[in-house]
């Protein structure tokens, strides 16, 4: 479907890739409606000066998540290392074979996430 600009970016407001979503519709009056609905939340969010389109806001988003995730404690961390770890098979094969498996990851992981 042949959009015009400002139909165009109401879309890409609400949804990741307006033409695309357009092309794909069963309808042409169920893009015109979808445009029609969410045109005042558009021209509110031009008015305010922070329009963005929907893949900017979810791409925002994630990378929110992603700083979250990658600036946790140091506890937490070394929690999501130690629940990657089969620690007790690692404990027993220790014991069994006579080696420090187990303790030479436990503390690695330690130096990687210091307390602090």
């Amino acid at each position: 479907m042949i959009l015009s600009q400002r139909q165009l970016d109401v879309l890409n407001y609400v949804v990741t890739d307006g033409q695309v979503w357009a092309d794909n519709a069963l309808k042409e009056e169920h893009v015109l409606a979808k445009v029609a609905k969410h045109e005042s939340a558009y021209d509110e969010a031009v008015a305010k000066g922070n329009y963005q389109t929907r893949k900017q806001r979810d791409d925002a988003e994630e990378q929110k998540r992603q700083d979250k995730y990658d600036n946790a404690p140091w506890n937490i961390k070394r929690q999501r290392e130690y629940a990657k770890l089969n620690q007790f098979e690692m404990q027993f094969d220790d014991q069994r074979d006579g080696t420090t498996t187990w303790v030479d990851k436990i503390n690695e992981i330690k130096s990687r996430y210091p307390k602090g």
